[in-house]
């Protein structure tokens, strides 16, 4: 059974020893960096209460989805699954169920409170200065941003950093190539501010698909639908019509004026990939009403550093799609897919059938259109754990060999926030870099003379877990 709210969800992590409660935090010099450690350390997850200036009850969580065991949790899976055995599961779930369309019900805990008018506030919801370089408090960073299609009526939801600009004004900044964008400005074209809802707090697993992306004309509630095993209960809002999760925490409602109308300053902020980009005029949501819980919890999901797999989920959300990607692109005998640092080093494990095999994965993966600033692609033998960087790195530097098995794509496109992108690039509008494609497997042609690994084999190294169980989970403990 999928959790229905952010609240029920933090119950079962706090069961597993997978959530930490910390009252009287300070909003600007301390949650944002507790929740970097914890985040480094892959630490539980972050409940903060008891705020300055704060009722009491006005929760701000972290971290939800950061490691492989809380992700499981989510989803439904056995907690202490391989991570590539998660990131199987996760892709076999979407292919058997297909998209599954939200559920309209009248009511929700979303609606327990109303502001409205003089009482729009949102200053009143704790919003944390998550990095000490922050351009100001974001209260938008495990957000939804709700808007529907004025021609085709289908409903778009992305996650795009949102700034507090006052009391009624919260700026978006969204990048023109996103759907959501492409929505946005119909509704310009038309002489008209686009209708959005924003949704500050919902069950992990409905916002980790809200930045997910899928085909055009496609909502990302019936992805969420699919990875929950269950619809989404949703409830219209009385002024615009748009569907919320009916048990979210939070939710703004109001519209988008065009850029030329009204625009904010925006950022910097310091995003996923580590640094503080970009900044400028950006979108501004006039806030006509908030909904919201009688004890709502804002669902933080900064970017931090990305050190190990990086990234706000467990299991990097890409790695499902593109396992996908590769078997629709006919690239067999794949044994598992992975990412590091956001995402931005993509490792490929596959069992080698041909010559070219790893060099036909490779390519196919550097086509995926996903591939914004993912510069590194990496192809090993099925002995290799791709969630392991340690296994990973010992296959590059024994078994590529730099003179023959690197190849270099030129000029693929890549995003804003690429720090590898010059100011000369960014001025002439050439948003693109490289991409290295690595083959760390053995070579084809000689692989059954490549000399053989140290490691005992993987029936003697079960064994001996089965039978060493409480040590091993000891020794685990203390890393």
């Amino acid at each position: 059974m999928a959790h229905a709210s952010l609240g029920d969800f933090i119950k079962d992590a706090a069961g597993v020893g997978e959530a930490e409660f910390v009252e009287g935090a300070d909003l600007v010099s301390d949650v944002g960096c507790l929740t970097e450690l914890f985040a480094e350390r892959s630490g539980p997850m972050l409940v903060f209460d008891g705020f300055a200036g704060h009722d009491r009850g006005f929760r701000v969580s972290a971290n939800a989805l950061k490691t492989p065991r809380r992700f499981a949790l989510a989803m439904g899976f056995p907690v202490d699954s391989h991570p590539v055995d998660l990131c199987r599961m996760w892709k076999d779930r979407r292919k058997k169920l297909g998209a599954v369309p939200p559920r309209v019900v009248t009511d929700g805990p979303v609606f327990e409170r109303l502001r409205r008018g003089d009482d729009v506030d949102l200053t009143r919801f704790p919003a944390p200065l998550w990095h000490s370089g922050d351009g100001g408090r974001y209260i938008g960073t495990g957000d939804m941003v709700i808007v529907r299609d004025p021609d085709e009526g289908w409903v778009n939801i992305g996650v795009y950093r949102g700034m507090l600009q006052g009391p009624k004004r919260l700026s978006l900044w969204i990048n023109p190539m996103k759907h959501g964008r492409i929505v946005i400005e119909k509704y310009w074209a038309r002489g008209r501010n686009a209708p959005v809802a924003v949704v500050l707090g919902c069950d992990p697993l409905t916002w980790m698909t809200a930045g997910m992306s899928p085909p055009w004309g496609t909502s990302e509630y019936e992805v969420a639908g699919a990875y929950r095993g269950e619809p989404v209960e949703v409830v219209n809002l009385p002024e615009s019509g748009l569907p919320v999760p009916a048990h979210a925490e939070i939710v703004v409602e109001g519209d988008i004026p065009p850029l030329s109308v009204e625009s904010a300053f925006e950022g910097p902020f310091g995003e996923w990939p580590g640094y503080y980009t970009h900044q400028g005029q950006e979108t501004v949501v006039r806030i006509n009403a908030i909904h919201h819980r009688a004890s709502p919890i804002l669902l933080g999901m900064p970017p931090v550093r990305p050190l190990g797999s990086g990234g706000p989920v467990g299991v990097p959300t890409i790695t499902p799609q593109l396992w996908e990607h590769l078997e629709r692109g006919g690239i067999t005998d794949i044994a598992g897919v992975w990412s590091f640092c956001s995402q931005l080093l993509i490792v490929i494990s596959l069992k080698q059938r041909y010559a070219g095999h790893a060099n036909q994965a490779l390519l196919t993966a550097a086509g995926f259109r996903h591939g914004d600033m993912k510069a590194l692609y990496v192809a090993v033998d099925d002995d290799i754990d791709p969630s392991n960087l340690q296994e990973v790195v010992w296959a590059i530097t024994t078994r590529a060999n730099p003179a023959t098995s690197v190849e270099i794509i030129r000029h693929a496109w890549t995003a804003g926030l690429d720090p590898r992108v010059s100011p000369a690039q960014r001025a002439a509008g050439d948003m693109t870099a490289g991409r290295m494609l690595i083959d760390a497997c053995r070579p084809f042609a000689w692989r059954d003379q490549f000399p053989a690994s140290n490691v005992f084999p993987p029936e003697a190294r079960r064994a001996v877990e089965a039978k060493w169980e409480g040590l091993l989970a000891r020794l685990k403990g203390r890393g």
